[in-house]
């Protein structure tokens, strides 16, 4: 199946695809992108840009901001992640693909000699500390509530705490759609707002 809408596609995966931009799992029938075809893909990116469209269509000025700068938060530190692990296989082991991970975000990476490939490997993961660093320069940019955070919490703990102040069970998780979880975030607001409201009046 393929999920073409808001109201198809589950919020989990819908936050998934906005953080790795894995096109492929918009089509349920795929377990890996190598069994995509570009055609596929191509076809599978423009559905996800026109939900895209739409998702962004409904956000406020604020929240358009923050969402962006957590996704270029969870991009950067991904980024991180990925070098510093390239970088830990290759020293223990020439491996092509990893290599290949590494030239993809334009660092250089000589394998000629054995002294410029370990010296290249040190120099390549000092590099990697500017996008934790760059991350944290984004963090700041959040406001103050969820920059002072020192708790993280998931999209599940935000489930589960929309179930809790609702006072009913919200379904599985993983199949929340995104339209139902919009649905549900605009109730808890209603409810907060409406304690809030109540007192004030006391």
């Amino acid at each position: 199946m393929i999920l073409d809408s808001l109201e198809r596609i589950p919020y989990k995966l819908f936050l998934r695809v906005c953080e790795t931009s894995e096109y492929y799992l918009l089509d349920t029938s795929k377990k890996s992108r190598e069994e995509a075809t570009d055609e596929e893909l191509k076809a599978l990116s423009s559905i996800w840009d026109k939900m895209y469209a739409e998702h962004d269509s409904k956000q406020s000025n604020e929240q358009k901001k923050v969402f962006q700068i957590s996704k270029n938060i969870d991009q950067l530190l991904t980024t991180n992640k990925t070098i510093l692990f390239a970088c830990f296989s290759l020293r223990f082991e020439m491996n092509t693909e990893m290599v290949d991970i590494i030239r993809s975000y334009n660092h250089k990476l000589s394998t000629d000699d054995t002294e410029s490939y370990f010296n290249d490997l040190d120099r390549i993961e000092r590099e990697a500390n500017a996008y934790t660093i760059k991350a944290e320069r984004y963090k700041s940019m959040l406001p103050e509530e969820q920059h002072s955070s020192k708790e993280k919490y998931t999209i599940d703990d935000i489930m589960a705490s929309y179930s809790a102040i609702l006072g009913v069970n919200i379904g599985d998780f993983n199949t929340i759609t995104y339209t139902a979880y919009k649905g549900y975030e605009k109730q808890v607001n209603a409810k907060i707002n409406s304690l809030k409201n109540s007192n004030y009046g006391k």
